[in-house]
């Protein structure tokens, strides 16, 4: 497999910036700015993902497959994207929920929210993850040794109401050793998705989701968390941060933990007065190990509407917030999914702040090797269960 098409320089970015329709505004102004991206999925809700062929982006489609030995092509269009956008580093996930057809659907809905059909977990889905790494690896040699450094591959295909979902974690890293860098997108209070789930519901203080947070906790491992402030709301009835309390006690059970908190605790029809006075008493706690991702609909939907208190909160903790796509698995126009970010850059004016924001933060709360877990590791049976349970 060739690298070759992964390795543009940022003078080649500029290059093809000058073709075509005129660039954004924060594209024009800010591409000198490299980003680290906290929030990438690999695959999307059908399990899914473009590929690289000879220097081009495939697109998805339901069905498709790549072979044994050749999977490493997923890999190759994300690093192709990253580097048009001058994107440094990302955090990629596949994606933890597959989507549904059901009998009386005419049309085969890609999104969650396409149909009423129900989603089922995908369990399979950090294989793809780390079997595309591996080809990567396995055909690049050194130099996609040195391209896997920018990348933060996470384990995120579990059951988070399941007390035994850590030893799934577990599992998983000792069968790639070295290749998971991270936990999540940790789905928990998720709009429609958590209303299209079956049978129990997880939420971020569930004994479950401790367990998995108290190992990423020794292992020094981060979680992305995606836990909604509130309800969806009818309409655009404001609504009270009622899951919030949840949270909190997660984030309080887990001091050694670093968290990225997804999309600042919004997604669709949430409608949460006095976000940024919420997110300003968390961070007060929490501002060590709790980190904010401003990806999704909280930029457009709060930010870009208070750019004054958004950037006063990320001034007060420089060092707490992150920026990412959201992209699901769609590379293809992935420069117009992550560079969004001009008007918040504008409106803080620092330079550091800035760079902070765009990559700095990101990467100092990252770790930069996989996890390797001894073969006897095992996760305590008695950690955040009902009563002890005599050891085998």
């Amino acid at each position: 497999m060739s690298i070759r098409a992964v390795t543009f320089s940022l003078a080649t970015v500029l290059a093809l910036s000058l073709v075509g329709p005129a660039p954004s505004r924060a594209q024009e102004t800010y591409v000198d700015i490299a980003i680290a991206d906290a929030h990438l999925h690999l695959l999307d809700f059908l399990q899914n993902g473009d590929y690289l062929e000879n220097g081009q982006i495939v697109e998805k489609v339901p069905g498709a497959a790549l072979p044994a030995g050749q999977r490493g092509k997923r890999i190759d269009a994300v690093l192709w994207a990253m580097d048009q956008a001058n994107v440094s580093h990302a955090l990629v996930t596949g994606m933890p929920f597959l989507k549904k057809w059901s009998e009386d659907e005419p049309v085969r809905p890609a999104y969650y929210l396409d149909a009423t059909s129900r989603v089922v977990r995908a369990r399979d889905k950090d294989y793809h993850v780390a079997l595309a790494i591996e080809d990567f690896k396995r055909d690049g040699g050194e130099a996609a040794l040195r391209q896997l450094d920018r990348l933060y591959p996470c384990v995120s295909g579990f059951d988070g109401t399941d007390l035994g979902a850590v030893d799934m974690i577990v599992k998983r890293m000792k069968e790639f050793p070295g290749v998971f860098k991270c936990i999540g997108e940790v789905m928990s209070r998720h709009d429609d998705l958590t209303n299209l789930t079956t049978e129990e519901r997880p939420r971020a203080n569930h004994p479950a989701l401790l367990r998995i947070f108290d190992f990423a906790g020794e292992h020094g491992i981060p979680v992305s968390l995606h836990h909604n402030i509130a309800p969806v709301s009818p309409g655009e009835d404001p609504q009270e941060p009622l899951y919030l309390p949840e949270l909190i006690d997660a984030f309080g059970a887990s001091p050694d933990t670093i968290f990225i908190w997804c999309h600042a605790g919004i997604s669709r029809r949430v409608n949460v007065p006095n976000l940024v006075s919420h997110l300003d008493d968390v961070l007060d706690e929490h501002r060590n190990h709790v980190f904010i991702d401003l990806s999704w609909v909280v930029y457009p939907d709060y930010v870009l509407e208070d750019l004054a208190a958004w950037s006063t909160l990320i001034r007060r903790y420089p060092e707490n917030f992150v920026i990412g796509s959201d992209a699901v698995g769609r590379f293809g126009d992935y420069t117009d999914q992550i560079r969004i970010y001009g008007a918040l850059f504008d409106a803080l004016g620092d330079v550091d702040l800035i760079e902070g924001l765009a990559t700095a933060n990101f990467l100092r709360i990252m770790r930069r090797e996989g996890v390797k877990l001894d073969s006897s590791y095992r996760y305590p049976e008695t950690r955040y269960t009902l009563q002890p349970i005599a050891p085998r």
